[in-house]
């Protein structure tokens, strides 16, 4: 894959997973003109920038990364239900991140999610329940940005505006 190859493919992945380049570029630790050369596949842009970003996204040099064996979202559920009595099932979180509103019940659930979750599994996550429900990922996106404001998350991902 060559650089400009492996430029669409980052910019397909991200606009894919609803964020903007500012997103992605807070995300990665580095600015929004960064990520603008990474999508354009330009030599003005370092390996370890170029290697922060694809690891965001769950790209590899190669285009995306094969370890899709569980669903990013069965596994958020799992992952949020380790330390409380009640699981939150999948179709749960799902709803949650396709409405961006959360029942007092599972508020606890969704704050693990929102504060512990990486951005790659997030972004995931994201794009696999816009491709199973047609919602889309920029939808989706605004609505853990909210969730993350909403329940004053203090993972760094959220702390911008926009």
């Amino acid at each position: 894959m060559d650089l400009t190859e492996l430029g669409a493919t980052i910019r397909r992945t991200r606009v894919e997973s609803g964020i903007s380049q500012l997103d992605l570029a807070r995300m990665s630790k580095l600015s929004r003109a960064t990520v603008n050369y990474a999508e354009q596949g330009s030599v003005a842009i370092g390996a370890d920038a170029l290697l922060r970003i694809l690891h965001i996204l769950g790209l590899s040099i190669d285009g995306p990364r094969t370890s899709q064996g569980s669903s990013a979202v069965t596994l958020l559920a799992a992952t949020a239900s380790v330390s409380f009595r009640d699981d939150i099932s999948t179709e749960e979180v799902e709803r949650v991140l396709i409405s961006g509103h959360v029942e007092e019940q599972w508020l606890a659930h969704i704050a693990t999610i929102i504060d512990e979750t990486s951005n790659a599994m997030l972004l995931r996550a994201v794009r696999e329940i816009a491709m199973r429900t047609g919602v889309s990922s920029s939808i989706i996106w605004r609505n853990l940005k909210c969730l993350g404001a909403e329940l004053t998350s203090p993972h760094e991902r959220w702390h911008h505006a926009g």
